[in-house]
Order: C-alpha cells, then sequence, then structure tokens
C-alpha cells in the first residue's frame, strides 16, 4: 500500500509540473486577457508612430493625429474607454508591445513573417507600397533599380530595409533608429535617396516640391493590427472592430480623410 501511495503523489506532482509548464498561469503561453484589463481599467493604450504623417504625427498644438490615431479613437469609442496614445519609433513598435508598455500597435506595421514569431496579427486594414524619395533635380535615380550603388537612408529592421536589401542588394544602405532621422540624413544630402511607404513619400512631396518620387511603387504590403502572443479575446475584438469598420465604410471614409482617395485593395494581387 505504501509504495502505491508514494507512486500516486509523484505521479500528482509530475502532473502538475507538466500542466503548469505547458498552459498553467506560470507557464510562457499562459494566456493574457488585455480586453478584460482594458474594459475594467477604463483605458486602452495604442502605440502609433509619432512622425510619419500622415498615419500618424503631431500638429502644431502637440496633439497626435492622422489615420492610424483616428482608428485608436474609433477603437476607444467601441469599447466605451479612454485612449491613451503612446509614442514608438518605427524599430519600437514589436518591443513595446511585448514589454506591455501598449495594448495594441495601430502604427502601419506589416503583418511579416518575421513579425508574427513574436505577436499576432489582425486581419489587415490598409495596404502601402514602397518607393524612393529623391531631389527633385536628381535625373540619375528614374526607379528603384537605379538605387545600385547609391546611398540609400531607411529605417533600421523596418520593411522598407528588408525589402530594398532584396530589390536592390547592389544599394549602400544608410541604417538609422527612427524615421525622422533618416529622412533628415536623406534632407541633409547624407543620402541620394530615402525609401518609404507611397503614402509618406507622397504626402511629403505634395509639401515639398523639390523632392520627387521615382518609378511605381516596387512592393506592395499588407498594413494590420499587431497584438500580443496567446491573447484570444483581444485578437478577436479587434478582427471584429475592423470587419465592422469595413463593413460600414467608415474605414474607407477615414482613410480618404487621410490620404484624398479610396483606399487600395486589400488582396495581394
Amino acid at each position: 500500500m505504501k509504495k502505491f501511495f508514494v507512486l500516486g503523489v509523484s505521479l500528482m506532482v509530475m502532473l502538475s509540473i507538466l500542466l503548469t509548464g505547458c498552459g498553467g498561469p506560470q507557464g510562457e503561453t499562459a494566456t493574457n486577457d488585455t480586453l478584460q484589463r482594458v474594459m475594467e481599467a477604463k483605458k486602452v493604450k495604442v502605440g502609433v508612430l509619432p512622425d510619419y504623417a500622415p498615419w500618424g504625427s503631431r500638429n502644431a498644438q502637440g496633439e497626435f493625429e492622422g489615420y492610424d490615431v483616428d482608428l485608436a479613437k474609433l477603437l476607444g469609442e467601441a469599447l466605451n474607454v479612454e485612449v491613451e496614445i503612446v509614442p514608438v519609433e518605427a524599430p519600437n513598435r514589436v518591443p513595446s508591445l511585448v514589454s506591455n508598455k501598449v495594448d495594441v500597435i495601430i502604427a502601419c506595421l506589416t503583418p511579416t513573417d518575421e513579425r508574427a514569431k513574436s505577436v499576432n496579427f489582425t486581419i489587415p486594414y490598409a495596404a502601402a507600397g514602397l518607393v524612393p524619395m529623391v531631389n527633385a533635380d536628381n535625373n540619375t535615380i528614374k526607379s528603384y533599380k537605379d538605387l545600385a550603388g547609391k546611398k540609400v537612408a531607411i529605417v533600421r529592421g523596418g520593411t522598407p530595409d528588408l525589402l530594398t536589401a532584396k530589390a536592390v542588394p547592389e544599394a549602400e544602405l544608410v541604417r538609422f533608429d527612427t524615421i525622422a532621422d533618416a529622412y533628415t540624413a536623406f534632407k541633409t544630402g547624407k543620402a541620394e535617396a530615402f525609401v518609404e511607404e507611397d503614402t509618406f513619400v507622397f504626402t511629403e512631396i505634395k509639401n515639398n516640391p523639390q523632392y520627387k518620387a521615382v518609378g511605381e511603387p516596387f512592393s506592395t504590403e499588407l498594413i494590420a493590427i499587431a497584438v500580443k502572443k496567446n491573447d484570444p479575446e483581444w485578437l478577436n475584438y479587434l478582427n471584429n472592430f475592423l470587419t465592422n469598420l469595413r463593413f460600414t465604410g467608415k474605414n474607407a471614409e477615414v482613410y480618404e480623410k487621410w490620404f484624398g482617395h479610396a483606399p487600395k485593395d486589400l488582396t495581394l494581387k
């Protein structure tokens, strides 16, 4: 009888360890519950880009505005909670989510396979392409292919970095930690070109005729909202939120407000 008792206790201890390690509260795969926490706190912290008009930027009054910012406000209305806008630089979007600095990222983020290893993505809510920006009097760069052998200012680790390196491996990429730094480097002559999302580039050249975009966008990416891993209720809520925005036409309305034209097709061809 004693042997059976000891064996039974041992099996119970092993089962407890396995359950805790695989899915219990202390395990790495413990389920998050951001939706419940947000509802209880009456506040949602949304990470947005602070220097990437018209997606997200500060106006003359120091207030955040842009397409992503409007979507964040609509999310707050849907949840009936306060929205805290948290500025995050492009390379810090995923880390700020993983470290619990924000509850959700709405910041022109492309759902790449590499990023999907660290966070989960919703259905897409927009699409954008990549295009080079150069000085208006530059006649040597007429398309992205002409970036070969040229210095190109770019944000470290972002989609423009990865896809430009793939499309033009001969380009000399000069990497910076923020979009503002990369853009400034181009404007001050430290690089001959600057590659970013077409929506950002077109907005900038509209206000700065000394620059121009060259060629058609050489890559198109979907844009999605990002959340932490193992948070199914929060992910499901956000997918439902985006579905309703698209179905009612509100997403298209907000997009046209900031970009001046209808949204791009969300089906990649």
